[in-house]
């Protein structure tokens, strides 16, 4: 017989997380596993990547009540005579309205949202919650299973979360599943008395995929130009004004380029500014959400990656798998993917440092081609990945 395994994220929008699951899926074993999805929105550009062997599970009902504008929520559970429903509904617009923090607004609204929330019917082997906060407090509270995997996907002190609320969330847990050593050691500091069930499951890249469909043709690619590009979504962890600064000084010096950034997101509006502030219109390009970015990579003269943190870093990942010289600052697990000097970059979060170390690469070809040759990825990542994932669920 199977084994039932659940994921749970919140949507499928263009980001790393949701990537990698997509990956992941596509790599199971169907004949071993039988695999269902829960998504509290069905909204996202790789909805239409999910694996014809999942089953993608309905959203819950209720749900929606604390998605839609209060009036609207409100008027329909009058209706209905929901009214433990509208008492709660008040306490998380009112939570949403004082409490600036987007992320502890997401951990206290839980339990507002739980209680109006059914739990799964079915019986599961394995339930692996795929992000923080939501995902990991609806597996414990509303999914039955044997086994149960809550995730950090990235730096747990730059989440900047209420430690007592994840507590006893991560009590209930079999395993907690962070992305690299670095961050491992990071929730043991937070929770040390938890060390034995925190475990490294890196994020899934399909070193097929990513091969095929760089081979996609573009026509909005510079021709003949130094280019460089970036993937990445415009949120605060995500430095491209940083980037921007160094454009700035590249174009002071004089220098032919062009910077491609794949990616969308609330601080696009900043982005923009400043690139009419300093007149770079003719050298800085936002792509926007590109489903396939791999042949824009795969053209690059650079790959350029800023960051204040990273859980993994998996759109590096997928530069190194399409042998790209690579740019990074100093973040916490740049010394995962790339040694400085070696294969790549690494250099601190200083505009005129970075835009000199680029410039060494604009000229100087032979360096980048050292990179190139230089820069690896482990062909059997996605292979070890499932078998930890195996030895969960067997063991």
């Amino acid at each position: 017989m199977k084994k039932k395994i659940l994921f749970v994220i919140n949507s499928l929008l263009v980001g790393g997380a949701e990537k990698s699951l997509i990956s992941l899926l596509h790599e199971i074993d169907f004949k071993k596993y039988e695999v269902d999805l829960f998504l509290f929105y069905h909204v996202g550009k790789f909805l239409n990547k999910i694996h014809k062997e999942v089953c993608l599970l309905s959203p819950i009902e209720n749900f929606k009540y604390f998605d839609m504008s209060f009036n609207q929520a409100v008027k329909e559970n009058l209706y209905k005579g929901n009214f433990s429903l509208i008492k709660d509904r008040i306490k998380f617009s009112y939570l949403l309205n004082t409490e600036k923090q987007d992320v502890i607004s997401e951990q206290k609204a839980w339990k507002y949202i739980k209680n109006h929330l059914p739990a799964l019917e079915k019986d599961y082997d394995l339930a692996f919650s795929f992000l923080e906060k939501t995902p990991n407090y609806f597996i414990i509270d509303k999914v039955k299973a044997k086994k149960k995997i809550l995730t950090v996907m990235t730096d747990y002190n730059a989440l900047g979360m209420i430690k007592e609320i994840d507590k006893p969330y991560f009590e209930k847990a079999d395993k907690i599943a962070v992305l690299s050593e670095e961050n491992r050691e990071v929730l043991i500091r937070n929770f040390p008395e938890m060390s034995d069930k925190i475990i490294i499951i890196e994020n899934m890249i399909s070193e097929k995929e990513i091969f095929v469909n760089a081979e996609e043709r573009i026509t909005d690619f510079p021709e003949n130009t130094f280019t460089i590009v970036s993937v990445g979504r415009f949120v605060e962890g995500k430095v491209h004004e940083i980037g921007v600064e160094v454009m700035k000084i590249l174009k002071e010096k004089n220098h032919d380029f062009r910077w491609l950034i794949i990616g969308d997101g609330s601080r696009r509006n900043l982005i923009e500014d400043l690139i009419k502030k300093y007149h770079l219109e003719k050298y800085v390009t936002l792509l926007g959400e590109r489903d396939n970015p791999y042949p824009y990579i795969k053209k690059a003269d650079v790959f350029l990656h800023l960051s204040k943190f990273e859980g993994y870093g998996i759109a590096i990942a997928e530069a190194r798998i399409l042998k790209k010289c690579i740019v990074l600052n100093d973040f916490n697990t740049a010394s995962s993917h790339i040694k400085n000097g070696f294969d790549g970059v690494i250099t601190s979060l200083n505009p005129v440092e970075i835009a000199s170390e680029i410039e060494k690469l604009m000229l100087d070809k032979n360096l980048r081609k050292k990179y190139e040759q230089n820069v690896s990825f482990d062909k059997d990542f996605a292979q070890k990945i499932l078998k930890k994932i195996e030895n969960i669920i067997e063991n």
